[in-house]
């Protein structure tokens, strides 16, 4: 565990006890979690009206436990009842601890592994207030970043193609991907052409990096905002296309991942019609085959699946295999 002033290089020595102290807090108030110890974690708090416990979470929403009397009948059931996360080990880091007299505001980002087998990133926020010769949480929040789960086939990048998170897994794919790779640090499409249109949508997609503007995406697109972007054609006639998603201010791209596609494509099988012929040949074109292999991937002949694309084209309303494929992506 780290921490750092937010005042001069020079701090008095006592004010040094004070941070060393705060951060000592916030550490065994956690360890008193991880080890279900409610006499332990109930000695970190303040024991009045103005407590407040706030947990903002992915998967639960958010909750706010008002007043002490809520917080420790909401964490004494936890312990007891066994519902709480098994969290196994945990980290603090880059504490930045602020002081003005009997008030202190720490924040700082946690990482920690549960029982369940998952990993949790947060930030977290503290205000402790001086009991005595005592620092005692008053004010906490912990905000959970969305996780990815079981699904680790995604690249986050900035907006210059730079990777910021991606797993081994993703990676290792990217090693055998017919259109996106790795360049010194930054994600790329193997051809120039197709490399300057996944540039610009990147640069594109930063623009709606923050909070608000990524809310606002998502209210005008129902969802999160998650669509295709049209590289350029391949040499089988094909489309080179990048699936992309935007949150947590950072830009994921789908390496992979054929759960994701089949679920869209399903879902725009029911909404225009789609026969199981149609919906197998859509999905090729969707992964950038051309006619003529698609055709022999699925032992069809190549008239049949031209008649298959041209009943495509007149349910969904489109006339071009890069357009079908933002349409049929872009479903769901």
């Amino acid at each position: 565990m780290t921490y750092m002033s937010g005042a001069a290089d020079s701090v008095p020595d006592l004010e040094q006890d004070d941070r060393k102290a705060i951060a000592d807090v916030i550490r065994a108030e956690t360890l008193a979690f991880q080890d279900e110890d409610f006499e332990a974690w109930k000695a970190c708090w303040v024991h009045d009206e103005r407590t407040q416990d706030v947990y903002v979470s992915p998967t639960a929403g958010l909750s706010v436990l008002d007043g002490w009397r809520a917080a420790a009948e909401h964490m004494e059931e936890v312990f007891q009842s066994g519902v709480s996360c098994k969290m196994r080990d945990f980290s603090q880091d880059d504490l930045r601890i602020d002081i003005a007299g009997n008030m202190a505001w720490v924040v700082f980002s946690s990482w920690s592994t549960t029982g369940y087998g998952t990993e949790l990133e947060a930030f977290e926020t503290r205000i402790l207030e001086r009991d005595g010769r005592r620092w005692k949480i008053l004010y906490s929040s912990f905000v959970e970043a969305l996780q990815e789960g079981p699904d680790d086939t995604l690249v986050g990048v900035d907006g210059q193609g730079r990777v910021l998170r991606a797993s081994a897994t993703a990676l290792g794919a990217l090693k055998r991907h017919p259109i996106l790779t790795v360049s010194a640090g930054r994600l790329r499409a193997q051809r120039p052409v197709w490399d300057k249109a996944l540039q610009q949508a990147f640069a594109q997609a930063a623009r709606h990096h923050g909070h608000f503007a990524t809310h606002k995406v998502a209210h005008e697109m129902g969802g999160p905002a998650q669509y295709p972007v049209i590289l350029g054609s391949t040499d089988e006639g094909g489309v080179a296309v990048a699936h992309l998603s935007i949150r947590d201010c950072v830009t994921y791209v789908q390496i992979g991942g054929d759960d994701h596609l089949d679920r869209r494509l399903k879902f725009a099988q029911k909404v225009f019609g789609l026969s199981e012929g149609q919906l197998r040949v859509a999905r090729k074109i969707a992964l950038g085959a051309g006619l003529k292999v698609l055709a022999a991937d699925l032992g069809i002949s190549v008239n049949t699946a031209r008649t298959h694309l041209s009943r495509l084209y007149e349910k969904t309303g489109v006339r071009s295999q890069p357009a079908l494929v933002r349409l049929l992506l872009s479903v769901g």
